[in-house]
């Protein structure tokens, strides 16, 4: 990391043996690591202290991982979270990205890449606090107004079919890059270079579940998508 601070990290996991091996191997890595072993302990030291990122299991007791980061949102704590999950059907990671989750990584996981996705959300995180923006490699208008739709990219917020409400990360750099290039075909490979900041890596599934949160956004149909377009093999084509 560029930055001289160090920085700060919580694991908010129940698994003593899953969390103290996190533990070592972060701080290894030169991060300032706190764990909690439940959501109520999660919230309150996220509440009293500054964190770069949350590393939270869904399966937590009492208060789940879908709880805590929705709470965190609804306390406009933007705070990155990587969501570790035992779950691997769609429609739990599509509810994970829409209670605010930036990442998720499912169970059992490589070390090796939930590390590199670590260090992928705090280069983003140390870029916004540097720039005071976004990434973004073409100027787009603040604004993207599409059919009976709009997507605030000052404010994250951005008028869907259920309301107006905050887009996570995620969906709002997928969305800035649309607006960058409307009418072209943008692989998925392209998305994770750019949103993900991950080229090579050979899963893209992480690129089709933002796609259906997005969805659920804006499209009246999925499956007859008036704005967003699957294009077979290769990626998605966004038409305003």
């Amino acid at each position: 990391m560029a930055s001289e601070r160090q920085p700060n990290l919580i694991i908010v996991e129940d698994e003593e043996a899953l969390a103290q091996g996190l533990r070592f191997n972060l701080e290894r890595k030169g991060y300032l690591v706190e764990v909690a072993t439940d959501g109520e302990q999660a919230l309150v030291a996220l509440e009293k202290g500054r964190f770069d990122l949350v590393i939270l299991d869904v399966r937590l007791p009492e208060m789940d991982g879908f709880e805590v980061c929705t709470e965190l949102r609804r306390r406009n704590d933007f705070t990155p979270v990587l969501m570790l999950t035992a779950r691997s059907q769609p429609d739990d990671v599509v509810f994970g990205l829409r209670c605010g989750a930036d990442d998720y990584v499912v169970k059992p996981f490589d070390l090796a890449e939930l590390l590199a996705r670590v260090e992928v959300l705090l280069r983003r995180t140390q870029w916004t606090e540097e720039n005071g923006n976004r990434p973004s490699q073409e100027i787009v208008p603040p604004r993207l107004e599409f059919g009976d739709y709009w997507v605030d990219f000052s404010s994250w917020q951005a008028k869907t079919r259920q309301g107006v409400v905050e887009l996570s990360q995620k969906e709002m750099e997928v969305m800035r890059i649309f607006a960058e290039r409307p009418n072209e075909v943008i692989s998925r490979r392209q998305l994770l270079a750019r949103v993900w900041d991950l080229p090579n890596h050979p899963n893209t599934r992480v690129v089709d579940n933002v796609i259906v949160v997005l969805r659920k956004a804006f499209e009246e149909s999925a499956w007859r998508p008036r704005h967003i377009h699957s294009v077979r093999g290769v990626g998605y084509r966004f038409v305003p």
